[in-house]
């Protein structure tokens, strides 16, 4: 996957968030839709979440990485996954823009 870093990830307007100790809940109020977030894409998603401005993958994983016990540039591959499955699902927005799957729903 060849991956931004230049990119600015925004959450979606649309989405609303609850987190446990599981992980995180996402509701696409728009679409009525849920998704179940594992613990460490819920961290990833509450970084995007916490950035009103918006955030590139190098903040992501600047705020992510005293967290985890792998080498940077692991975490920044995982990150960019996490991400880019947010993006698919429409749960992200990439640069203020809606890049994810019209199958799935979002804007484009």
């Amino acid at each position: 996957m060849k991956t931004d870093f230049n990119a600015i990830w925004l959450a979606s307007p649309d989405v609303r968030s609850t987190y446990s100790e599981d992980g995180a809940v996402l509701l696409d109020i728009r679409k009525g839709l849920c998704y179940s977030l594992n613990p460490v894409a819920a961290r990833v998603w509450g970084t995007v979440e916490a950035s009103p401005s918006g955030v590139d993958l190098r903040g992501i994983v600047d705020v992510r990485e005293t967290h985890y016990k792998i080498s940077r540039e692991q975490l920044e591959r995982d990150i960019a996954e996490y991400v880019s499955n947010l993006e698919h699902m429409g749960l992200v927005q990439r640069n203020g823009k809606f890049h994810g799957s019209k199958a799935a729903g979002a804007r484009g």
